[in-house]
């Protein structure tokens, strides 16, 4: 076996990271573990399939990826690569570590969370990934195997989204429910449905928002592999790629991704604005039959336009009526259009109930009382259509408000009022603190309203995070006031929509600003590199790419959240990147030096005459060339040795000069 054949095993877990891991889809039940926190439902039992077996398959290359780093440190004389590059990628990994050390939620932190799976082990997986690509990219060789084998499962994931555009998905198929469950029976297999509906393009990516993820990677490669490749066979494929490419990611309704790559546009515009010019034969038509899919996909669906216009339009915030609702050691104030009302009850040995109504000031409000009913109608005009009633809830009495036309149930339990939720648990009432309310909160589908609430949990992130994989379990999910208004009582908010919210409350600001110096970097040497480039070398192309893919990708990831469908393709791709910037740089440094060398001798000689006083020969004047060979020193002695060469060379010139 040849040594480039060896070489290229150290690829394969690289390869099966590209190719196979994106493409596992199993069931698998588990058990949430937030049965113990209130806002969960004491049955906490979940099938999941498309992401717990894609982290495992993380966990396993990556540690084979050790292995593999270990073989070859051993072997070649205790070597490895090195770029500074590498060192805000080692300070995220250790403060990522140490969050999860000292996290209050250890479980989640070395287990996962549910419906994301990002344990500690998957995200210091994602550093392996970057390091074991930086080591091992670093022929075109290596470039042109790994590129290979992402076209074949690229092709893969665009025959299951083709399929899913078009109405016929193959997980909703007999023989995909029975690849994905492991079931043959007929009525279990009749049991499994799939969440989205008919025509909508999830992949095997779990979200259709991760299949802009997916594709802001996967378009700029194809593109680059487009470009590198010359042969028609390869430019027909990549061009038919491209068009499915660009059919699921309209067909996933996916907003962010239309916006991260009118980013994109504008920043390639920018790098390659005269390589762009030079090719507007190819451009153009590119950009045309782009439009016209556009087009046509927009005509006939008016998903993606409707969740486009409610990315960036939403009706304004409307303050909520109740703004807080407080459940104290002595009462429950309920804070209604800026006044408090006051309830309470207490019962006294003989059974009999006591019910306080009062303002902030500790008067009696205004009311009207049924003995029967036990209820209270009040009738003071700053609480209209509120209720107060004694019942028996759990056999435990119970009172029972109705405010604002919602319905809500305390009960004095242990010392402190506690809410009855829509799970049937008696839970404390958090008024959580939020951030730009008005800017920020209904927008973005939601999300504002999300990043809202988290941004102030950032104040608990200044060293440490809480954790890998804890956010579900530190945001607060018991803002039950903002769930009732927002009709989502049952809602649990797993993750925050956003890639850097999630790394600073998990791993930390440290962290954060950690990975942000990466990827800047990252960005700025590459832009720099590209922009002097000639782009006649395969690398160059592909490094272009490799910049265009993980520019749009972390442009998305405001947008969204890492998950382990596609985070490690990304952090391939950045190591790939950086491995291949470093290449490119020795190779234009070469060429700079080779262009200066064959300038030198002309330089050289131009120098060496003018500190003589001589002129070049090709251009000497017969008659100056003579006077100069007969001149002596100011203090008329003979030149010296080195003076005589300069007359020997004019007598040489002059008789050069007759003889012609």
């Amino acid at each position: 076996m040849t040594k480039s054949k060896v070489k290229k095993w150290y690829l394969v877990p690289l390869i099966l990271l590209l190719t196979v891991v994106p493409l596992l889809v199993r069931v698998h039940e588990y058990k949430t573990g937030f049965a113990q926190f209130g806002w969960y439902p004491q049955s906490d039992t979940q099938q999941e399939f498309f992401l717990y077996y894609k982290a495992l398959a993380i966990i396993a290359i990556a540690a084979v990826m050790c292995a593999v780093l270990a073989y070859r440190y051993m072997t070649k004389k205790k070597q490895f690569k090195w770029s500074y590059e590498l060192i805000p990628i080692a300070v995220y990994a250790g403060l990522t570590l140490l969050s999860s050390l000292f996290s209050q939620y250890k479980y989640f932190c070395f287990h996962g969370s549910s419906e994301i799976f990002e344990s500690l082990w998957v995200l210091l997986g994602y550093c392996i990934i970057l390091f074991y690509a930086y080591q091992f990219i670093n022929t075109i060789e290596d470039v042109n195997c790994v590129m290979e084998w992402l076209t074949i499962g690229l092709g893969i994931m665009l025959v299951i989204g083709v399929l899913q555009a078009v109405g016929h998905d193959f997980f909703a198929t007999q023989l995909g429910k029975i690849l994905i469950t492991g079931v043959t029976d007929k009525d279990l297999l009749d049991k499994v449905q799939i969440i989205f509906e008919k025509g909508r393009v999830f992949l095997t990516v779990y979200n259709p928002n991760y299949v802009a993820s997916y594709f802001s990677l996967m378009i700029p490669i194809e593109i680059a592999l487009l470009v590198k490749n010359k042969q028609i066979g390869y430019r027909i494929l990549y061009s038919v790629m491209l068009v499915a490419s660009l059919v699921c990611l309209l067909a996933s309704g996916n907003r962010s991704g239309i916006v991260a790559f009118a980013v994109t546009i504008v920043f390639t515009i920018v790098l390659l604005f005269k390589y762009i010019v030079k090719a507007w034969k190819v451009v153009i038509p590119g950009v045309l039959v782009a439009a016209v899919i556009m087009a046509a996909f927009l005509s006939q669906n008016s998903l993606i336009i409707d969740k486009f216009t409610n990315l960036f339009s939403a009706v304004d915030r409307v303050e909520d009526p109740i703004s807080e609702i407080i459940t104290g050691d002595e009462d429950v104030t309920i804070k209604y259009l800026g006044e408090e009302f006051h309830i309470a009850y207490d019962v006294d040995a003989n059974g009999y109930i006591t019910v306080s109504i009062q303002d902030k000031d500790g008067a009696q409000i205004a009311n009207t009382f049924d003995e029967q009913a036990y209820n209270y109608t009040i009738t003071d005009a700053r609480f209209p259509g509120f209720t107060v009633q004694v019942v028996n809830l759990d056999e435990q009495i119970t009172m029972y408000v109705r405010a604002d036309n919602f319905d809500w149930y305390f009960q004095k339990r242990d010392g402190s009022y506690f809410y009855y939720n829509a799970f049937g648990q008696w839970v404390k009432i958090n008024n959580a603190p939020r951030v730009a309310v008005n800017f920020l909160e209904k927008k973005f589908e939601e999300r504002g309203t999300i990043w809202s609430k988290t941004i102030p949990m950032l104040k608990n992130c200044i060293l440490f995070g809480t954790g890998a994989d804890t956010y579900a379990v530190t945001y607060p999910q018991d803002d039950y006031v903002d769930k009732t208004y927002d009709f989502r009582t049952t809602a649990v908010d797993l993750k925050p929509h956003c890639f850097y919210l999630q790394v600073a409350t998990q791993s930390g600001i440290p962290a954060l600003i950690a990975v942000l110096v990466l990827f800047l970097w990252y960005l700025v040497k590459s832009f720099r590199l590209y922009r002097k480039a000639l782009f006649q070398d395969d690398m160059e192309i592909i490094g272009v790419g490799l910049l265009l893919a993980t520019f749009t990708y972390l442009i998305i990831s405001f947008l969204n959240d890492s998950t382990v469908a596609v985070a490690p393709i990304f952090w391939i791709m950045l190591g790939m990147g950086i491995s291949i910037n470093e290449i490119v740089a020795k190779k234009q440094a070469q060429q700079l030096a080779v262009s200066q060398t064959k300038t030198e001798p002309a330089q050289q000689i131009a120098t060496s005459q003018i500190s003589t006083g001589q002129s070049e020969p090709a251009q000497a004047v017969p008659g100056q060339t003579e006077n100069a060979g007969k001149q002596k020193n100011k203090n008329g002695k003979q030149p010296s040795a080195g003076k005589k060469n300069q007359a020997k060379q004019s007598n040489t010139g002059k008789k050069k000069a007759k003889k012609k």
